[in-house]
């Protein structure tokens, strides 16, 4: 008995050394355990970025981009059209959103978006704790979840205890909203625990106990109630009045002592999307093909260029990865967990001359396709695949456009 219980202590602490590993080694959010298909057709992030990447407590933070809800939605997916809000994600409460906004518009409330249209988001934080965080903008859509954005490493540092969280009311009072209201809360928790808990102990003076006493109960069957007594009756009445007595008591205690309030924030906003700007391109996807071997995705598309100058592809982005042609475009990685691949994209056709319409081949190889689990959407049941390319001309001015359709697996050659 004695080694049996000497193997599950070394299990057990076994198990404790193997969490606390995986959670110190748990640093980024988890955007990979996301579906391919949602990654790269819901909601297409690009420019996102944060005003500094090292703060102190009580520093601001700003974090800006735009983002681009897919028209090749998923059709058994909650649309995004119908309610969603801009958040951000980083491990615990380690800051203060202050304030956020989508094309100027405060988004302090749940509100819709467009797919194909075009959004940029500010939102401002305030540090709130120590440490290294891995943070995301996330839109969280309506019997959805989230649709998590590009991850930023931030560092804060400084001493938590300094943390200032104060706001000044309309009748010029100061509330510090990191105590404000918490013996109230705790006050009224405590009240509720100790009425629930004479009323369980009532229960628990009853002779017989809960099993005895269902026993009997199923075999009264019908005349079961006979076994509860007047005393019984007299102390839910009790237990009920004094219930009804708080409850009314707290709303007219509460009206009266702050007879000014504001509901919360429950209704939903309009977001227009931002003026759609000429665009010189046009594209179809002809075909995709991803080539499981070399981890390489083979794209063709037939491209229109109705501008006055010639047009190159520098960047393919999908699902948070970015392929780069460097013969275009030069990107510097934000940091060692930035997705980019900076001379991973090649293609084949030339420019696009002015009021050229031709076919080319886009090449995007990377080993970010297997790292971050993007290969899995050979598993997807209809294939159809998105993404975002961005055309640029001889002056640096960038056309972004949307590619989706359907992706044949090639497990060969």
């Amino acid at each position: 008995m004695r080694f049996i219980t000497k193997i599950f202590a070394v299990i057990q602490g076994l198990i404790v050394v193997l969490v606390t590993l995986s959670a110190t080694q748990a640093f980024a959010h988890g955007e990979k355990a996301q579906q391919p298909a949602l990654r790269m057709r819901t909601v297409h992030w690009f420019d996102v970025d944060v005003s500094t990447r090292k703060l102190d407590v009580n520093q601001i933070l700003v974090v800006k981009g735009s983002f681009i809800p897919s028209l090749s939605w998923p059709a058994h997916v909650a649309s995004i059209e119908n309610t969603a809000f801009l958040n951000v994600g980083v491990p615990g409460p380690s800051f203060v959103r202050l304030d956020s906004r989508v094309n100027g518009v405060p988004g302090i409330r749940s509100t819709s978006f467009k797919r194909g249209e075009r959004y940029d988001f500010e939102m401002t934080l305030k540090a709130r704790k120590p440490g290294r965080y891995h943070l995301h903008p996330i839109i969280n859509v309506k019997d959805a979840g989230p649709m998590i954005g590009p991850g930023l490493w931030v560092e804060v540092k400084g001493n938590p205890a300094a943390f200032e969280n104060s706001i000044k009311t309309l009748f010029g009072q100061e509330l510090d909203l990191e105590t404000y209201g918490f013996s109230n809360a705790a006050g009224w928790s405590a009240l509720w625990f100790v009425l629930g808990l004479v009323w369980f102990g009532y229960w628990l003076t009853k002779v017989p106990l809960i099993l005895p006493r269902f026993r009997r109960a199923s075999a009264l069957g019908e005349n079961a109630d006979d076994m509860i007594t007047t005393t019984d009756r007299r102390v839910a009445l009790g237990i009920l009045m004094v219930t009804l007595l708080l409850i009314a008591g707290g709303f007219f205690y509460a009206t009266e002592r702050w007879p000014v309030t504001t509901p919360l924030q429950t209704g939903k906003i309009e977001t227009p999307p931002l003026p759609r700007e000429p665009s010189p391109v046009l594209v179809h996807m002809d075909d995709a093909r991803y080539r499981i071997p070399g981890r390489s995705f083979r794209i063709e598309l037939t491209v229109t260029n109705s501008g006055k100058g010639p047009l190159n592809i520098g960047e393919f982005a999908s699902g948070g990865l970015r392929f780069i042609n460097s013969a275009v475009l030069k990107v510097t990685p934000k940091d060692q967990d930035d997705l980019v691949a900076q001379d991973a994209l090649r293609v084949e056709g030339g420019p696009i001359k002015p009021g050229e319409t031709k076919k080319i081949v886009v090449y995007a190889d990377d080993a970010m396709w297997e790292t971050q689990r993007m290969t899995t959407m050979i598993a997807s049941p209809d294939a159809v695949v998105a993404g975002m390319l961005f055309f640029f001309d001889a002056q640096g001015n960038r056309y972004p456009v949307e590619i989706s359709g359907p992706m044949i697996p090639l497990f060969g050659g």
